[in-house]
C-alpha cells in the first residue's frame, strides 16, 4: 500500500475521481487505484494528477520530499537503484519507459500485459535467476497475474515511449482465467469479488479473502499446495498449482477498497 494525500486533496477541492482523472488526462480507474495506494503513479502522471489538485508532487505524495531532494542535491552521485526504491517506497514510478511482459506458456497460450518500472526491474531480476522456478505476482492495468516459471516457455520486456492517451472505460469484469500446462485456451470462472482486504484481518472469512489467497499462497512458495476457490454459483473449483501456468484475476476483485466510485458529496462541498 502507497500513502499519499490525492482523496484528502480532491474533496478540498471539490473534485469527483473522474473530474480529477478527466484533468490528469487518465482513467478513473487508475485514480481509484493510486488514491488507495494499490497502485504506483509514474512520475509524468504525478505531475499531472499535482498540477490538477493545485499542488506540488510533495504535497500530494509526502513521503517523495527527502528522496526528491536528495536527487536534485546530488544528481550526479545518487546511484538509480536506491533512489528507484525509495521513490517507489513514496509511491511513485520513475522509470522513464512503459513496460509490457509478451509471454509464451507450457501448453500455447501466449499473449502480453503492461506493468510498471519496478515490476519490470523485479521480474528481470527473477528470470535472471536460474535458481527461481515458483510463481511470479504482476499487477497490471485492469488484471493481476500470477506466472509459473516453471511453465513460462519464452518471455520478452518489451518498452515504449509513455503516452498520456486515456483508455476508453472497460466493463467490469468477473472472470478468473486460469492456464493449465496442456491447455492453450484457459478455464475461465465467474467469481464474486473479495469482501475484506486480507492483510487487514487477523482472520478473515476465508470466502471474504479467497482470491487475494490465491495470489498470498502462491507468493508465498506453496506452490504445492492445493488451490481453490469458490465460484459464482457456490461451486468449488481446485487446481494443482504444479499444473497452472498462469491464472488472474480482474483488480477491482481483489480491492474492496478501491471499488466504489468516489463521489463528491454535498457534506463534502460544505466542509
Amino acid at each position: 500500500m502507497f500513502e499519499n494525500r490525492i482523496k484528502e486533496l480532491r474533496k478540498t477541492k471539490r473534485l469527483t475521481q473522474r473530474q480529477l482523472a478527466d484533468a490528469a488526462k487518465t482513467s478513473q480507474q487508475q485514480i481509484q487505484r493510486i488514491e488507495a495506494g494499490h497502485q504506483l503513479a509514474r512520475f509524468d502522471l504525478a505531475t499531472r494528477i499535482s498540477a490538477a489538485l493545485g499542488q506540488s508532487i510533495t504535497k500530494v505524495f509526502p513521503s517523495a520530499e527527502l528522496p526528491l531532494a536528495r536527487m536534485k542535491r546530488r544528481a550526479a552521485t545518487l546511484d538509480h537503484q536506491r533512489a528507484s526504491k525509495e521513490l517507489e517506497a513514496a509511491g511513485l514510478d520513475m522509470e522513464p519507459e512503459v513496460w509490457t511482459v509478451k509471454y509464451k506458456l507450457r501448453g500455447g497460450a501466449e499473449g502480453n500485459f503492461p506493468i510498471s518500472g519496478p515490476d519490470m526491474n523485479r521480474l528481470n531480476s527473477i528470470l535472471q535467476d536460474e535458481a527461481e522456478d515458483g510463481f511470479v505476482v504482476l499487477p497490471s492495468v485492469d488484471r493481476q497475474y500470477a506466472l509459473n516459471l516453471k511453465h513460462l516457455v519464452f518471455c520478452q520486456l518489451l518498452f515504449d515511449r509513455p503516452s498520456i492517451e486515456v483508455e476508453a472505460p472497460r466493463e467490469k469484469s468477473f472472470e478468473v482465467l486460469f492456464y493449465l500446462t496442456d491447455q492453450r485456451e484457459p478455464l475461465r470462472f465467474d467469481v464474486d469479488p473479495d469482501t475484506s482486504l486480507l492483510e487487514q484481518e487477523e482472520d478473515p472469512d476465508p470466502l471474504a479473502v479467497q482470491l487475494q489467497d490465491l495470489f498470498y499462497y502462491v507468493e508465498m512458495g506453496a506452490d504445492r499446495r492445493r488451490m481453490s476457490f469458490v465460484d459464482w454459483d457456490g461451486e468449488r473449483a481446485f487446481f494443482r498449482s504444479d499444473d497452472v501456468s498462469m491464472f488472474s484475476v480482474p483488480l477491482w476483485l481483489i480491492e474492496p477498497n478501491a471499488n466504489e466510485e468516489d463521489e463528491v458529496t454535498e457534506g463534502d462541498e460544505d466542509s
